[in-house]
């Protein structure tokens, strides 16, 4: 029922213009482009960097190619599809390039995100008139901004898109996908629509999933906007001919994942403009989602002052992080802006702009709906290999969050800039783990350290989430927090004979903020410690029904028994060669931590 409403309600706010003769026009320059545009003879619907498709009421055939003598009236639409000269006889085109061909209707892309739809609605060239922010110094509270972008944050979002398996376009996982998106915006306090409407594609027609908005309002200028957005569905042939997946890691759970995170650290502040975040349905048809919605924005003379785009931005080649960015000449203010932005707050980062022939993404129905729209990408001559495959996954597809996290604060940082935060800086504060401490039980080969910490107490800006292992300044494991757990929380390590390591715990909240513990010392036991020293004749039986021999030498020691959760269980100050009766303990793991005048042994002990 919730699909059929969606159908109806896209059908009623479809657009058509007059009827004429479909052509195309060659232009060189901004001004010629122009000319084009205000040509009361043409009705232009769409334009690239050299080309102008447009219908003509009368037909000149000095200036134009004659495409269609009766535009619009077979399919309802055209496609450009991206496409070398050498593939370009699998199709029936209409017009054709170096790099692409024109055919009547919707159109199989050639590959990758090779399509864009050309609809029966009239375009609008970006105005060069609008002024961008002139950046010379870093803003202290864009940096907090900027500080709060979370690499776990953004891969917890591409994990649960690339659980859907696939994403096509009119499928369940696409509508379902759609509405956990305004789930998350909802809960971040946006005003939130699901916006239908249809799409006519090579592989079927009818409702797409719809496009999410969530808005978030400017305290002063409420009706003056600055978008980002991102595409949700996903594509592969494996998956729409239904014998395998397209989970759409890198293409666009990515993408989707920077406008979340994007949109939970901006709602955290107020600003003068207001902010759109989107995510489109049907962007691998041919830009379906955002063109209806930038359509709608032309229509309803919507005051867009810039949009960036999100697609693709975790396949990392090479060892230096970069950014491509993709826009016509036409909307260039923007793209220097962009650039402007990543020389003060990251001048060590590689931008530049290219021109890419292979492919598109929703900044084009931006820009062909008059607004200045960007697209900072992976690598226009070396993206992911693996997308529109069911291998489009974390960890192959997806390999650097640290280049997603990076492209998202690009994004905040250029949004921030333009919609200017007001008011206070809000709070952001968090209580570190403060008992924190490890046992280190012996080995001959190797040491098993294991840590245990206890939760910090409440009073923090944010929800705590989950805690951070750190070893040497590198995570090497996550434990999620459980607000109904009171007892200890603990993680096994190994270390190397006579090595040594750092370890703290990196308490981790909702609102970004993170707060470190103190740090302790690991260490290896020294290469010169003999057999008897060894975990496995400290003490013996090992297992054994509570009572165990301790062969830890001469002396006094005190001796401490903790069990699997940290907590102690036995304690005493007894003789290294003496008997620990562990009797009324229950069956499992514990243990044993024991220090004498001149040194300290640790050991694993099982009771049965």
């Amino acid at each position: 029922m919730k699909r059929l409403f969606f159908t109806l309600v896209a059908m009623a706010i479809s657009v058509v213009t007059m009827a004429g003769n479909f052509v195309m026009l060659s232009y060189s320059g901004r001004a010629e482009l122009e000319k084009h545009f205000s040509d009361p003879n043409l009705t232009v619907h769409f334009y690239t960097d050299s080309e102008v498709f447009a219908t003509a009421e009368r037909f000149d055939a000095i200036r134009m190619v004659m495409l269609d003598e009766d535009a619009f009236s077979k399919a309802g639409t055209y496609t450009l599809v991206y496409c070398p000269k050498d593939q370009q006889q699998r199709y029936d085109a209409l017009y054709a390039t170096q790099n692409y061909v024109i055919v009547s209707g919707s159109a199989e892309p050639y590959k990758n995100d090779g399509a864009v739809a050309i609809f029966n609605k009239k375009a609008s060239l970006p105005k060069l008139t609008r002024d961008f922010p002139v950046v010379t110094e870093e803003a202290p509270r864009i940096r907090e901004m900027l500080n709060q972008v979370n690499m776990d944050s953004l891969e917890a979002t591409v994990q649960h898109l690339q659980d859907y398996g696939s994403r096509i376009w009119n499928s369940d996982n696409a509508f379902a996908a759609s509405d956990w998106i305004a789930s998350r915006m909802e809960a971040l306090g946006l005003e939130v629509e699901q916006q239908p409407f249809n799409a006519n594609t090579w592989m079927g027609s009818g409702a797409a999933a719809p496009n999410v908005i969530g808005i978030q309002r400017g305290t002063l200028y409420p009706d003056t906007y600055v978008v980002c957005g991102s595409h949700f569905d996903s594509f592969s042939y494996e998956a729409m001919f239904g014998s395998g997946t397209a989970p759409g890691a890198d293409d666009n759970a990515t993408g989707v994942a920077s406008v979340l995170e994007s949109a939970r650290i901006m709602t955290q502040y107020e600003f003068e403009y207001s902010i759109i975040y989107c995510a489109y349905g049907c962007e691998e048809m041919g830009l379906y989602g955002s063109e209806a919605y930038a359509s709608r924005c032309q229509q309803q003379g919507m005051d867009i002052i810039g949009y960036f785009n999100n697609d693709m931005n975790g396949y990392l080649y090479g060892d230096q992080i970069h950014i491509d960015c993709i826009y016509p000449n036409s909307v260039e203010p923007i793209g220097t802006y962009y650039m402007n932005v990543g020389e003060v707050y990251y001048p060590e980062l590689p931008i530049r702009h290219v021109n890419f022939n292979e492919g598109d993404s929703d900044h084009t129905s931006f820009n062909n709906h008059g607004y200045m729209g960007i697209y900072p990408f992976e690598d226009y001559q070396n993206y992911s290999p693996y997308i529109h495959t069911p291998n489009d996954l974390i960890g192959t597809s997806v390999n650097s969050f640290a280049m997603s996290q990076q492209y998202c604060q690009m994004n905040i940082a250029c949004l921030a800039e333009i919609a200017n935060p007001v008011g206070e800086t809000p709070q952001v504060y968090c209580n570190p783990v403060i008992y924190f401490d490890f046992l280190q039980p012996v080995n001959k080969e190797v040491i098993e350290l294991v840590m245990f910490w206890e939760a910090p107490e409440e009073g923090s800006s944010g929800e705590l989430e989950h805690f951070d292992v750190y070893r040497d300044n590198m995570v090497i494991a996550t434990q999620e927090y459980d607000p109904n757990y009171s007892g200890l929380y603990y993680f096994e390590d190994t270390i190397s004979i006579g090595a040594t390591a750092e370890y703290f715990i990196m308490s981790v909240y909702s609102d970004g903020c993170e707060a470190p513990s103190e740090t302790l010392i690991g260490e290896g036991i020294p290469s010169s410690v003999n057999e008897l020293e060894s975990g496995s004749t400290l003490v013996y039986p090992n297992p054994s029904n509570g009572t165990f021999n301790l062969n830890l030498g001469a002396g006094q020691w005190d001796v401490e028994v903790y069990d699997i959760s940290g907590r102690k269980v036995y304690e005493n100050r007894m003789d290294g060669r003496s008997v620990l009766d562990l009797g009324k303990c229950q069956k499992g793991v514990y243990f044993l931590k024991a220090i004498s005048e001149s040194r300290g042994v640790t050991a694993k002990v099982m009771v049965q």
